[in-house]
């Protein structure tokens, strides 16, 4: 009889408070730009007084504070009958609803929604796009419960989606999971493919003139090839979004689909359709490397505040030296337009002063109060997790095969960390890969992450590109002039955008955000800048005509010579076997 008691107590506590939590998403007036929720939780106990409503601060895949709930343009609150229930904000982003012990509460509530290219929420008369993390609240106490959603879409629009569903009603296993799967609403064009057996849609709004054949045959090998790298295919189904639109660019990873954003020219043959495939090629990589193989910082997201990480120079870094390389392997870019690109990144890497002012480390930390924010000054005092993670990147690989003859890679350390850190454990620490490299290498890594990833020291170009045959030299054999200047265009105005620590510039006293509108007397556009200063000698004059705060102003710069040459990066003529294997290796490439 106690037993029985105990079991029936047991089954009690197990069925209390909610089974799901639904919403529902209606967009009455796309042109209003207002979305209108509603949010369902039935099954609460008598004993809860009070539920927290929460609207997330800030979106996976771009660290820094957005604060979504600034959005949320009114909130109410009824129970099961309909009846009215008191509420009050409890921070800036919570709303406490009082349910008196009542079993069922709707909130319903209404969101601006005009952020297309944040990729966090839009509506307009065109379409609309949902992260659910910019529009649905969520209650910690039910995170892990399943969801319902019921999608309204304006008349004539259809929803393009990585969630499981029938018509316009989906499921989720959970909060993050329901969020991390975003919805495009509205006329877009879905095509469907498998590759590896696995259903995939590639879904295109916008008035983009494109090649669905060339698109899915480029889009599949980029698959692919990503698929075995990694050695597995961790979704049951996969949705590309794209968004071509004159405004449009950038894209962020989900758990089972992507959002890209690109003009609608780059859907065509040129360059900006192979940039369009590097896009494609990023995101789809961090399909393994962030959404499953995740920083100890971001597990699990915490998705009021901050969520520190010092290893974003991998999550974000690595993923950028990868989408490059790999399609070099997979045949859309030709090595040698891969070691221009390597040697435009070493200039870059030793023009920028931040590089020897912040660390790698120090960088993904503080991305959420410098990275999302920089200013013209940022270049001198900062660098940057992406760039300079994916120098730090090549140079690890490279090391790595040096080390061990070839036999072992970071792609080797990559699928270790993978297997070692799956989706829904701890996450893994800069240290984890540092042991990781060391472990594969059987080397000793500390000095590297030291010097390289904790520390300034300016990275070894030069003995590490010989590692793979290669000699990085100048490509000039007498300095370019300079200015240490770089601009931005608004409409036909020019603005500096960033003023090089010890350039003629800053000497003159420009400054960010000056309106420049002559150069030597006669206006100029921001592209035409640097082709005029190309034609000057060290020690030349010139004057720049700039608008600041309404006052025009005059500054004289006395040309320099760049401190940093352009470089070129060829084979050298007598590779040792080792030097040609690495490169071989490396690239998938042959040698000659």
């Amino acid at each position: 009889m106690v037993l029985l008691l105990i079991v029936s107590l047991m089954s009690t506590t197990l069925l209390a408070g909610p089974r799901t939590v639904g919403y529902t998403l209606d967009m009455p007036d796309p042109s209003s730009h207002v979305f209108a929720v509603s949010m369902t939780l039935d099954g609460l106990g008598p004993d809860e007084q009070y539920v927290d409503l929460t609207m997330p601060a800030w979106r996976p895949g771009r660290y820094t504070i957005l604060d979504m709930a600034g959005g949320v343009l009114d909130f109410g609150a009824t129970d099961g009958s309909g009846k009215p229930l008191a509420w009050q904000k409890a921070d800036k982003s919570t709303w406490r609803v009082a349910t008196s012990g009542r079993p069922k509460i709707t909130a319903t509530y209404r969101v601006y929604a005009d952020e297309f290219t944040l990729r966090t929420r839009g509506l307009d008369e065109d379409h609309a796009f949902v992260d659910g993390s910019a529009v649905f609240m969520y209650t910690e106490k039910y995170r892990a419960l399943p969801v319902r959603l019921e999608v309204k879409p304006f008349r004539g629009w259809h929803v393009t989606t990585g969630l499981e569903g029938r018509g316009n009603t989906f499921t989720a296993p959970d909060y993050d999971y329901f969020v991390d799967c975003p919805l495009e609403i509205g006329t877009q064009k879905d095509h469907e493919f498998t590759i590896k057996g696995v259903p995939h849609v590639l879904s295109i709004f916008g008035p983009a003139t494109y090649d669905a054949d060339t698109l899915i045959r480029d889009v599949s090998k980029i698959i692919s090839v990503m698929c075995d790298f990694w050695g597995d295919v961790p979704y049951e189904k996969y949705v590309f979004l794209v968004h071509a639109a004159p405004w449009a660019g950038g894209g962020t990873e989900h758990i089972n689909s992507i959002i890209m954003g690109t003009r609608p020219e780059n859907l065509a043959p040129g360059d900006g359709y192979r940039g369009f495939l590097g896009l494609v090629a990023h995101e789809f990589f961090h399909t393994w490397n962030v959404k499953r193989l995740r920083p100890k910082g971001i597990v699990p997201y915490d998705y009021t505040k901050e969520n520190y990480a010092r290893e974003l120079w991998i999550a974000e870094g690595m993923t950028s030296y990868y989408d490059e390389l790999l399609l070099v392997r997979a045949g859309f870019n030709a090595p040698g337009r891969y070691l221009n690109s390597i040697a435009s990144n070493v200039r870059e890497d030793r023009m920028r002063p931040g590089n020897t002012v912040q660390s790698l480390s120090e960088s993904s930390f503080d991305a959420w109060i410098k990275f999302g924010r920089s200013s013209p000054h940022s270049y001198n005092t900062e660098t940057d997790f992406y760039g300079k993670g994916a120098q730090v990147s090549l140079l690890l690989d490279l090391t790595l095969r040096r080390m061990t003859g070839n036999a072992m890679s970071l792609d080797d350390v990559m699928r270790l960390m993978y297997r070692r850190f799956p989706l829904g454990g701890t996450g893994y620490t800069v240290d984890d890969f540092q042991a990781a490299s060391s472990e594969v290498s059987g080397a000793d890594f500390s000095g590297f992450f030291e010097n390289y990833v904790h520390g300034t020291k300016p990275l070894p170009w030069e003995e590490t590109l010989l590692t793979a045959g290669l000699r990085l030299s100048s490509r000039d054999s007498v300095a370019k002039p300079w200015i240490g200047l770089s601009t931005r265009e608004s409409g036909e105005k020019v603005f500096v955008s960033r003023i090089v620590d010890g350039s003629p510039a800053r000497a003159a006293g420009l400054d960010g955000g000056d309106e420049i509108v002559a150069l030597d007397g006669k206006k100029v556009a921001g592209r035409e800048i640097e082709k005029i200063i190309s034609t000057k000698k060290k020690g030349d004059t010139v004057t720049l005509t700039a608008f600041r705060d309404n006052v025009l102003r005059e500054f004289r710069l006395r040309v320099k010579e760049s401190p940093v040459p352009e470089y070129t990066i060829d084979k050298i003529s007598d590779p040792t076997p080792a030097q040609k294997l690495t490169y071989e290796r490396w690239l998938s490439a042959t040698w000659e």
